[in-house]
């Protein structure tokens, strides 16, 4: 309902109801993933290359698949008012594994510029409850995103 609200209000042509499921379980994933780019108000090349290898990772996609798949999170973002939709969309698309390891993901993405600013930590706690994923399980997917990384300690961007 609320994907074809947003297309009549955007001008895009809507999806029929129950069109390609995966696909939208897919663009809910990597809206999230963009949103936690941009939270900060610093999207870095770091993070959005990220963003890409985590989605072709995640969905066995091809490189331009993952990149379109990208591109489309990132308008869908920018026309949604209600950034909500798509962790609901997650937490009923996924059971508890697939949204700790999207929580994963997330973590990957704030981390991968080196920093981690306020807004991310933020966000990251709220998407923890949003998805409901359980406290053991969320640091879990945390101390893995951190070691695939590869930081020592990530920097402490403050609010920026």
């Amino acid at each position: 309902m609320f994907e074809r609200l947003i297309a009549r209000l955007s001008g895009e042509p809507a999806e029929a109801p129950g069109t390609d499921l995966e696909g939208r379980r897919q663009l809910a994933v990597a809206a999230l993933l963009v949103e936690a780019v941009h939270v900060d108000r610093h999207a870095d090349p770091e993070e959005r290359q990220a963003v890409v290898s985590l989605l072709r990772e995640r969905f066995d996609l091809p490189g331009e698949q993952a990149e379109h798949l990208a591109e489309l999170a990132e308008a869908r973002f920018a026309t949604v008012l209600d950034d909500w939709i798509f962790a609901r969309a997650v937490r009923q698309g996924f059971d508890h594994d697939e949204r700790a390891g999207i929580l994963g993901m997330l973590w990957e993405t704030v981390y991968s510029d080196g920093r981690l600013a306020a807004f991310e930590m933020d966000l990251l706690q709220r998407l923890t409850d949003a998805l409901e994923v359980e406290p053991a399980a969320a640091e879990a997917a945390r101390a893995r995103a951190f070691a695939r990384i590869g930081l020592s300690e990530p920097e402490n961007g403050g609010d920026a």
